[in-house]
Protein backbone atom coordinates (compact mmCIF):
# COMPACT_ATOMS: atom_id res chain seq x y z
CA UNK A 1 0.00 0.00 0.00
CA UNK A 2 2.51 2.47 1.31
CA UNK A 3 4.92 3.13 -1.35
CA UNK A 4 8.12 5.39 -1.05
CA UNK A 5 6.78 8.67 -2.36
CA UNK A 6 3.88 8.58 0.27
CA UNK A 7 6.52 7.40 3.15
CA UNK A 8 8.23 10.86 2.38
CA UNK A 9 4.93 13.07 2.46
CA UNK A 10 3.85 10.85 5.82
CA UNK A 11 7.27 11.72 7.36
CA UNK A 12 7.03 15.70 6.09
CA UNK A 13 3.94 15.72 7.81
CA UNK A 14 5.34 14.45 10.90
CA UNK A 15 8.53 16.85 10.99
CA UNK A 16 6.55 19.77 9.79
CA UNK A 17 3.92 18.86 13.25
CA UNK A 18 7.73 18.20 15.38
CA UNK A 19 9.08 21.73 14.22
CA UNK A 20 5.14 23.46 15.33
CA UNK A 21 5.40 22.05 18.66
CA UNK A 22 7.09 24.18 21.28
CA UNK A 23 8.23 20.41 23.26
CA UNK A 24 10.47 19.44 20.48
CA UNK A 25 9.43 15.49 21.52
CA UNK A 26 11.75 13.59 18.83
CA UNK A 27 10.27 10.51 20.37
CA UNK A 28 6.61 11.24 21.08
CA UNK A 29 5.92 12.49 17.19
CA UNK A 30 8.31 9.43 16.13
CA UNK A 31 5.68 7.62 17.72
CA UNK A 32 2.58 9.70 15.63
CA UNK A 33 4.42 9.14 13.06
CA UNK A 34 4.26 5.42 13.31
CA UNK A 35 0.86 5.33 14.42
CA UNK A 36 -0.41 8.03 11.71
CA UNK A 37 1.05 4.85 9.12
CA UNK A 38 -0.59 1.98 10.95
CA UNK A 39 -3.80 3.68 10.93
CA UNK A 40 -4.43 3.86 7.27
CA UNK A 41 -4.61 0.23 7.26
CA UNK A 42 -7.94 0.92 9.37
CA UNK A 43 -8.90 3.45 6.91
CA UNK A 44 -8.41 0.38 4.22
CA UNK A 45 -10.62 -2.19 6.03
CA UNK A 46 -13.80 0.35 6.66
CA UNK A 47 -13.18 0.74 2.91
CA UNK A 48 -13.33 -2.81 1.98
CA UNK A 49 -16.14 -3.86 4.94
CA UNK A 50 -18.54 -1.44 3.09
CA UNK A 51 -19.16 -4.32 0.80
CA UNK A 52 -19.96 -6.62 3.49
CA UNK A 53 -22.16 -3.84 4.93
CA UNK A 54 -23.89 -3.58 2.01
CA UNK A 55 -24.82 -7.20 1.47
CA UNK A 56 -26.20 -7.12 5.12
CA UNK A 57 -28.47 -4.30 4.26
CA UNK A 58 -29.48 -6.35 0.93
CA UNK A 59 -29.95 -9.43 2.82
CA UNK A 60 -32.77 -6.98 5.80
CA UNK A 61 -34.09 -5.94 3.03
CA UNK A 62 -35.36 -9.14 1.33
CA UNK A 63 -36.39 -10.35 5.10
CA UNK A 64 -38.42 -7.04 5.25
CA UNK A 65 -40.34 -7.91 2.19
CA UNK A 66 -41.34 -10.93 2.90
CA UNK A 67 -42.79 -9.67 6.44
CA UNK A 68 -44.66 -7.30 4.92
CA UNK A 69 -48.74 -7.58 5.30
CA UNK A 70 -49.13 -8.52 1.07
CA UNK A 71 -46.20 -9.50 0.27
CA UNK A 72 -46.06 -9.89 -3.71
CA UNK A 73 -44.58 -12.43 -5.58
CA UNK A 74 -41.97 -10.48 -6.23
CA UNK A 75 -41.29 -9.99 -2.69
CA UNK A 76 -42.13 -13.56 -1.92
CA UNK A 77 -39.13 -15.08 -4.04
CA UNK A 78 -37.03 -12.09 -4.59
CA UNK A 79 -33.89 -11.99 -7.41
CA UNK A 80 -30.78 -13.35 -5.22
CA UNK A 81 -27.92 -12.02 -7.66
CA UNK A 82 -26.66 -9.08 -5.11
CA UNK A 83 -26.68 -11.28 -1.94
CA UNK A 84 -25.36 -13.96 -3.55
CA UNK A 85 -22.73 -12.22 -5.52
CA UNK A 86 -19.49 -14.28 -5.05
CA UNK A 87 -17.22 -11.49 -4.02
CA UNK A 88 -19.65 -10.19 -1.40
CA UNK A 89 -20.36 -13.79 -0.27
CA UNK A 90 -16.32 -14.28 -0.05
CA UNK A 91 -15.70 -10.34 2.06
CA UNK A 92 -18.35 -10.86 4.35
CA UNK A 93 -17.20 -14.43 4.92
CA UNK A 94 -13.79 -13.86 5.23
CA UNK A 95 -12.15 -15.53 8.44
CA UNK A 96 -9.00 -12.58 8.13
CA UNK A 97 -11.13 -9.37 8.09
CA UNK A 98 -13.55 -10.83 10.44
CA UNK A 99 -10.68 -11.10 12.78
CA UNK A 100 -8.92 -7.69 11.93
CA UNK A 101 -12.30 -6.03 12.22
CA UNK A 102 -13.03 -7.23 15.85
CA UNK A 103 -8.88 -7.07 16.39
CA UNK A 104 -9.04 -3.19 14.81
CA UNK A 105 -12.80 -2.31 15.99
CA UNK A 106 -13.62 -1.38 13.17
CA UNK A 107 -17.84 -0.89 12.98
CA UNK A 108 -19.97 1.29 10.89
CA UNK A 109 -22.60 2.67 13.31
CA UNK A 110 -26.28 3.29 12.40
CA UNK A 111 -25.84 6.76 11.94
CA UNK A 112 -24.23 5.86 8.54
CA UNK A 113 -26.55 3.42 7.77
CA UNK A 114 -29.70 5.79 6.01
CA UNK A 115 -26.78 6.58 3.67
CA UNK A 116 -25.57 2.65 3.17
CA UNK A 117 -29.17 2.00 2.33
CA UNK A 118 -29.31 4.41 -0.19
CA UNK A 119 -25.99 3.38 -1.75
CA UNK A 120 -28.00 -0.22 -1.59
CA UNK A 121 -30.71 1.29 -3.59
CA UNK A 122 -29.22 3.15 -6.03
CA UNK A 123 -26.98 0.40 -7.08
CA UNK A 124 -29.89 -1.82 -7.27
CA UNK A 125 -31.60 0.36 -9.84
CA UNK A 126 -28.04 1.26 -11.72
CA UNK A 127 -27.59 -0.21 -15.16
CA UNK A 128 -24.57 -1.80 -14.00
CA UNK A 129 -26.29 -4.04 -11.85
CA UNK A 130 -29.60 -4.67 -14.42
CA UNK A 131 -26.11 -5.89 -16.97
CA UNK A 132 -24.75 -8.49 -14.46
CA UNK A 133 -28.17 -9.54 -13.05
CA UNK A 134 -28.94 -10.44 -17.10
CA UNK A 135 -26.30 -12.72 -17.15
CA UNK A 136 -27.75 -16.22 -17.04
CA UNK A 137 -24.37 -17.64 -15.08
CA UNK A 138 -22.17 -15.10 -14.30
CA UNK A 139 -18.78 -16.24 -13.95
CA UNK A 140 -16.30 -14.78 -11.19
CA UNK A 141 -14.81 -12.29 -13.06
CA UNK A 142 -18.06 -11.08 -14.25
CA UNK A 143 -18.77 -10.47 -10.30
CA UNK A 144 -15.23 -8.61 -10.00
CA UNK A 145 -15.78 -6.28 -13.03
CA UNK A 146 -19.57 -5.85 -11.26
CA UNK A 147 -17.99 -5.36 -7.79
CA UNK A 148 -14.99 -2.61 -9.53
CA UNK A 149 -17.46 -1.10 -11.36
CA UNK A 150 -19.88 0.02 -8.71
CA UNK A 151 -17.74 0.24 -5.56
CA UNK A 152 -16.15 3.77 -8.43
CA UNK A 153 -19.57 4.83 -8.93
CA UNK A 154 -21.38 4.91 -6.07
CA UNK A 155 -19.13 4.62 -3.00
CA UNK A 156 -15.42 5.88 -3.70
CA UNK A 157 -16.76 9.38 -3.89
CA UNK A 158 -19.85 9.10 -1.65
CA UNK A 159 -19.55 12.36 0.47
CA UNK A 160 -21.12 11.15 3.91
CA UNK A 161 -19.07 7.73 3.89
CA UNK A 162 -16.13 10.91 3.22
CA UNK A 163 -17.50 13.02 6.28
CA UNK A 164 -17.78 9.82 8.54
CA UNK A 165 -14.46 8.74 8.01
CA UNK A 166 -12.36 12.03 7.65
CA UNK A 167 -14.68 12.80 11.84
CA UNK A 168 -12.92 9.27 12.81
CA UNK A 169 -9.21 10.52 11.61
CA UNK A 170 -8.38 14.22 10.29
CA UNK A 171 -5.82 12.32 8.76
CA UNK A 172 -7.65 10.63 6.23
CA UNK A 173 -8.41 13.61 4.22
CA UNK A 174 -5.07 13.08 2.72
CA UNK A 175 -5.29 9.20 2.70
CA UNK A 176 -8.53 8.84 1.31
CA UNK A 177 -7.32 8.12 -2.45
CA UNK A 178 -5.11 5.71 -1.36
CA UNK A 179 -7.03 3.82 0.87
CA UNK A 180 -9.83 3.56 -2.36
CA UNK A 181 -7.38 2.36 -4.90
CA UNK A 182 -5.86 -0.07 -2.61
CA UNK A 183 -9.30 -1.48 -2.05
CA UNK A 184 -10.01 -1.81 -6.13
CA UNK A 185 -6.60 -3.37 -6.48
CA UNK A 186 -7.55 -5.82 -3.67
CA UNK A 187 -10.66 -6.09 -5.24
CA UNK A 188 -8.98 -6.84 -8.77
CA UNK A 189 -6.53 -9.52 -7.16
CA UNK A 190 -9.14 -11.56 -5.78
CA UNK A 191 -8.98 -15.58 -6.58
CA UNK A 192 -12.27 -17.89 -6.39
CA UNK A 193 -11.09 -20.62 -4.32
CA UNK A 194 -9.11 -18.45 -1.85
CA UNK A 195 -9.80 -16.17 1.02
CA UNK A 196 -9.42 -12.28 0.66
CA UNK A 197 -5.99 -11.31 0.18
CA UNK A 198 -5.46 -7.97 2.02
CA UNK A 199 -2.57 -5.75 0.57
CA UNK A 200 0.17 -5.11 3.08
CA UNK A 201 0.32 -1.87 4.88
CA UNK A 202 4.28 -1.71 4.19
CA UNK A 203 5.37 -2.72 0.35
CA UNK A 204 8.78 -3.83 1.27
CA UNK A 205 10.58 -5.29 4.87
CA UNK A 206 12.41 -2.43 5.60
CA UNK A 207 10.38 0.34 4.47
CA UNK A 208 9.11 1.28 8.57
CA UNK A 209 12.98 1.12 8.81
CA UNK A 210 13.33 3.96 5.92
CA UNK A 211 10.48 6.10 7.04
CA UNK A 212 11.67 6.22 10.32
CA UNK A 213 15.19 6.77 9.54
CA UNK A 214 14.56 9.75 7.34
CA UNK A 215 12.26 11.33 9.90
CA UNK A 216 14.48 10.42 12.89
CA UNK A 217 18.32 11.73 10.80
CA UNK A 218 16.42 14.68 9.25
CA UNK A 219 15.74 15.95 12.76
CA UNK A 220 19.55 14.71 14.23
CA UNK A 221 21.60 15.51 11.19
CA UNK A 222 19.74 19.42 10.71
CA UNK A 223 22.84 21.11 11.82
CA UNK A 224 24.75 19.26 9.42
CA UNK A 225 21.89 19.79 6.41
CA UNK A 226 21.07 23.50 7.11
CA UNK A 227 25.24 24.59 6.58
CA UNK A 228 25.60 22.48 3.39
CA UNK A 229 21.84 24.92 2.41
CA UNK A 230 23.50 27.91 4.18
CA UNK A 231 25.80 27.71 1.21
CA UNK A 232 23.67 27.79 -1.67
CA UNK A 233 20.88 30.32 0.02
CA UNK A 234 22.75 33.08 1.58
CA UNK A 235 21.43 35.07 -1.40
CA UNK A 236 17.69 34.53 0.00
CA UNK A 237 15.91 36.29 2.86
CA UNK A 238 15.56 33.06 4.83
CA UNK A 239 11.43 34.43 6.12
CA UNK A 240 11.07 34.45 2.04
CA UNK A 241 11.83 30.75 1.82
CA UNK A 242 8.83 28.71 2.76
CA UNK A 243 9.10 26.76 5.86
CA UNK A 244 7.85 22.97 3.43
CA UNK A 245 10.65 24.36 0.99
CA UNK A 246 13.19 23.55 3.66
CA UNK A 247 11.57 21.00 5.28
CA UNK A 248 12.08 19.24 2.08
CA UNK A 249 15.37 20.02 0.79
CA UNK A 250 16.68 19.02 4.51
CA UNK A 251 14.91 15.57 3.62
CA UNK A 252 16.25 15.30 0.09
CA UNK A 253 19.57 15.51 1.78
CA UNK A 254 19.23 13.67 4.61
CA UNK A 255 17.79 10.86 1.83
CA UNK A 256 21.09 11.13 -0.03
CA UNK A 257 23.23 10.76 2.88
CA UNK A 258 21.35 8.43 4.94
CA UNK A 259 20.30 5.91 1.83
CA UNK A 260 23.46 4.67 -0.26
CA UNK A 261 21.41 2.09 -2.12
CA UNK A 262 19.10 5.17 -3.48
CA UNK A 263 20.31 6.78 -6.24
CA UNK A 264 20.47 10.75 -6.31
CA UNK A 265 18.16 11.18 -9.42
CA UNK A 266 15.30 8.87 -7.64
CA UNK A 267 15.42 10.83 -4.49
CA UNK A 268 15.80 14.69 -6.34
CA UNK A 269 12.95 13.78 -8.03
CA UNK A 270 11.13 12.82 -5.46
CA UNK A 271 10.89 15.46 -3.66
CA UNK A 272 10.68 17.94 -6.76
CA UNK A 273 7.12 16.06 -7.38
CA UNK A 274 6.19 16.33 -3.86
CA UNK A 275 6.76 19.88 -3.45
CA UNK A 276 4.80 20.57 -6.75
CA UNK A 277 1.84 18.77 -4.82
CA UNK A 278 2.96 20.74 -1.14
CA UNK A 279 4.40 24.26 -1.82
CA UNK A 280 3.87 26.75 -4.49
CA UNK A 281 4.42 26.87 -8.11
CA UNK A 282 7.82 28.40 -8.04
CA UNK A 283 9.19 26.20 -5.51
CA UNK A 284 10.10 23.07 -7.34
CA UNK A 285 12.49 24.93 -9.90
CA UNK A 286 13.77 26.80 -6.70
CA UNK A 287 14.17 23.36 -4.81
CA UNK A 288 15.63 22.04 -7.90
CA UNK A 289 18.16 24.37 -8.17
CA UNK A 290 19.32 24.16 -4.59
CA UNK A 291 19.94 20.78 -4.37
CA UNK A 292 21.37 20.63 -7.66
CA UNK A 293 24.58 22.85 -6.26
CA UNK A 294 24.45 20.80 -2.73
CA UNK A 295 24.84 17.40 -4.64
CA UNK A 296 27.32 18.77 -6.80
CA UNK A 297 29.44 19.93 -3.42
CA UNK A 298 29.15 16.61 -2.14
CA UNK A 299 30.13 14.65 -5.01
CA UNK A 300 33.05 17.17 -5.25
CA UNK A 301 33.70 16.27 -1.53
CA UNK A 302 33.41 12.67 -2.25
CA UNK A 303 30.17 12.61 0.31
CA UNK A 304 27.60 11.26 -1.64
CA UNK A 305 28.51 6.61 -0.64
CA UNK A 306 26.48 5.98 -3.46
CA UNK A 307 27.89 2.25 -4.50
CA UNK A 308 26.78 0.04 -7.28
CA UNK A 309 25.29 -0.48 -10.90
CA UNK A 310 23.07 2.72 -11.57
CA UNK A 311 24.28 4.45 -8.29
CA UNK A 312 27.30 5.71 -9.66
CA UNK A 313 27.04 8.87 -11.83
Amino acid sequence: MLNRRYLRIKTLQALYSFYRDDRFDLALKEKELINSADKLYDLYLYLILILKELRIIAERNIEDRKKRLLPSHEDLTPNMRFVDDPILVKISNSPLLAQLKKERVIMWTEEEDPELKKIHSEIIASSAYQAYRSIATPSFEDSKQFIHTIYKKYISENETIKQFLFEKNIYWTSDYTLGILSVLKTIKGLKENKDVELLPLYKADDDLEYMVTLFRHTILDEAETAALLNNKISNWEPERIAAIDMLLMKMAITEILQFPSIPVKVTLNEYIEISKLYSSPKSNTFINGILDAVVKDLRAQNKLGKAGRGLIE
